[in-house]
């Protein structure tokens, strides 16, 4: 810590943390993007204990821990940074009910994000809630109680990159026919693949699976074909089909 707080930015106040399943997990977890894009130090914690200790540890040396798969991250410095941050916030207002009315109670809202650089979206959890890391934890237990830590459950925030390609058309698409049916498709599968970045699990995997299909299909130009209605065998008094003599005398039943 003390390592941590003598290389800190000038002007930084919290230390960055994120806590994950691996080391590789946390290496590679969309939250991370915009802090490594501005040279930001991130604490990578992958031991199952890490989530308890942090739970209590709130700072080091008057600086403030914050947890980077949570809301609330403001990195934006600067009057024209913050200024351009408000402005896609309101291009995007459309965009951000258009997909809350899609996805209903599965998110608590849709946002839009500055900690992301090369995602087009991620989940992040409330700040007072468990993160999806914990969940997992908490999800694995053996002797849980089912209905334990209910009012827990991750309470999830579906945050966009308003500068990413696929948000962009997504946004042009929605401007243009907000009841295009692809973009519900499309809306459904960024949602689901967020949950697998961000360290969800999935609830209808199956459902994602047909989405991922479909969209192939698209890819590939293959119109959606019914299933054929299985032919029937020919019944056994039909003169289209012959009679097969046994090959063998002992073969004949009398």
């Amino acid at each position: 810590m003390k390592d941590y707080v003598t290389r800190m930015k000038e002007g930084q106040t919290e230390i960055y943390y994120v806590c994950g399943e691996s080391k590789k997990a946390v290496e590679n977890a969309p939250f991370l993007e915009a802090l490594k894009k501005k040279g930001l130090e991130v604490l990578l914690m992958s031991d199952p204990m890490d989530e308890y200790c942090m739970q209590n540890l709130k700072e080091y040396e008057s600086k403030k821990f914050k947890n980077i798969s949570k809301e609330g991250l403001e990195l934006a410095s600067g009057e024209e940074e913050k200024k351009n941050v408000e402005e896609l916030k309101k291009a995007n207002e459309n965009l951000c009910t258009i997909i809350k009315e899609t996805l209903g109670d599965k998110v608590e809202k849709v946002s839009c994000s500055e900690r992301l650089a090369s995602s087009p979206c991620v989940i992040v959890t409330a700040e007072f809630g468990w993160t999806a890391n914990m969940e997992r934890i908490m999800k694995a237990q053996a002797l849980r109680n089912s209905g334990m830590g209910s009012y827990m459950v991750s309470k999830k925030t579906f945050e966009i990159n308003p500068t990413h390609p696929i948000i962009t058309e997504l946004r042009k698409k929605v401007e243009a026919d907000k009841n295009d049916k692809t973009v519900k498709d499309l809306i459904w599968l960024l949602f689901e693949t967020s949950l697998l970045t961000s360290g969800f699990g999935l609830d209808e995997p199956v459902n994602f699976a047909s989405r991922i299909h479909r969209m192939i299909k698209l890819g590939l130009s293959i119109d959606d074909v019914p299933e054929e209605t299985p032919t029937p065998p020919p019944s056994a008094g039909n003169d289209d089909v012959p009679d097969l003599e046994p090959e063998n005398e002992m073969e004949r039943v009398d």
